[in-house]
């Protein structure tokens, strides 16, 4: 790798600017208990996970202190690599490995960020041990031997820098987005909560009806040629003509419940709804499989609007579904019928789904504007760390400019 070394930077191994830690929680001290993630590095495990996964007796859990790294020594090359920034001390399980930086030159943030992407990449890999995928155990032992190229403490911080300018764009992005599909829920729930008494109430099977769909012969080649897309499940949150989904012919279609554009589609599967109820308005003329009910509607109701009761809804509706299939069998429609819709006048309906269209299309554009930022993040990163590119020296010099006023 030395012929490979930018100008100005030198090569060094992890062993050489990291030295491994080990401390034990014996004294069962009160320090929150971590996990760590491949997406948002650390964080605290019952709030991640909601509850208590962790054992109840942590003395024989590792302390990681702030400023500390830790990755999981099984799972490295899916990233699962962090050092600690939020919180002075935390408690991790005994399969993570704790290393701390032992050299004065090395940036933090820019050490993480080769870190990570060397475990990404796979460069590690040639370190780990076990021959079975996602359980090659990375020992620090090992991995200290690894060699990578580093630029001076000033140029690191630069791109440190504008390394973090760019997760800051995309932390606020991401809660941009957070905000505007809370707000959306919040306003939708306290509309019909503010006019529930006032509102009139229906039954699903009063404004409009079911469609059943099928599956043609599946011994027949011929059925599975041809025009007409064919919904299933898996097609349930964008039904469009794509590859992905599969299509029949007009023949077998016949034979089956088509609908046109515009037509609200809902999974009715015991073992989905458990955990969802997905709904989606066509945008094809479709047929659909067994697992997918389609309800057309009685004139004066949008199904937009019936979709949307059933989002804000959903846990109502898993609860009706959990008393009806416990888990195993096919929610019986006819407690879909059943459930109770408010009447509300068509022009309000209309408002209620502009609204969650506008709140939709704000997030639509802000998840690309996101998934952009990610891609600028992730190719500066690339670059800046490799080298290839380098920083204007009047923004590395602000660095070193701080570097010499802090002595």
């Amino acid at each position: 790798m030395s012929g490979n070394v930018p100008n100005g930077w030198r090569e060094v191994r992890i062993g050489q600017i990291a030295r491994e830690v080990s401390s034990r929680n014996r004294s069962s001290a009160d320090i929150p208990v971590l996990s760590m993630t491949k997406h948002r590095g650390f964080v605290r495990s019952n709030e991640y996970f909601s509850k208590s996964v962790h054992s109840e007796n942590t003395e024989n859990y590792k302390i990681v202190k702030r400023g500390q790294f830790a990755y999981a020594t099984i799972h490295l090359d899916e990233g699962s690599i962090d050092y600690l920034k939020n919180h002075d001390a935390g408690l991790i399980s005994p399969m993570y490995t704790v290393f701390e930086l032992s050299s004065a030159d090395i940036d933090k943030d820019v050490a993480f960020r080769n870190f990570k992407r060397f475990a990404l990449s796979g460069r590690f890999d040639p370190y780990s041990n076990g021959g079975v995928n996602r359980r090659k155990s990375i020992l620090f032992s090992d991995l200290a031997s690894f060699r990578f190229a580093i630029p001076p403490l000033a140029e690191q911080r630069a791109i440190a820098e504008v390394l973090g300018t760019v997760e800051a764009a995309i932390a606020k992005t991401e809660a941009l987005i957070d905000a505007i599909a809370q707000t959306e829920t919040v306003l939708l729930k306290q509309y019909f909560i503010e006019r529930q008494k006032s509102l009139l109430w229906s039954r699903v099977a009063k404004m409009g009806r079911w469609l059943s769909g099928g599956t043609p012969a599946t011994g027949i080649e011929e059925n599975w040629k041809g025009p007409v897309p064919w919904v299933c499940p898996k097609d349930i949150k964008a039904p469009t003509v794509s590859s992905t989904i599969d299509h029949i012919s007009a023949d077998a279609a016949k034979a089956l419940a088509l609908v046109d554009p515009g037509t609200l589609l809902l999974v009715v599967r015991g073992m989905i709804l458990t955990r969802s109820v997905p709904s989606t308005i066509c945008t094809v003329r479709c047929a659909f499989n067994q697992d997918v009910k389609a309800f057309v509607p009685n004139e004066g109701v949008l199904p937009a609007f019936l979709k949307l009761w059933f989002d804000i809804n959903e846990h109502k509706l898993l609860g009706e579904i959990e008393t009806a299939t416990h888990g195993t069998k096919r929610f019986p429609l006819e407690r879909l019928n059943a459930f109770p819709v408010p009447v509300v006048t068509r022009d309000e309906q209309v408002r209620l789904v502009t609204l969650a269209e506008c709140c939709q299309e704000r997030l639509r554009s802000e998840r690309e504007n996101l998934s952009a930022l990610r891609s600028v993040r992730d190719a500066l990163a690339q670059e800046l760390l490799s080298g290839r590119v380098r920083l204007p020296e009047s923004i590395i010099a602000r660095h070193r400019d701080k570097a010499g006023q802090a002595a």
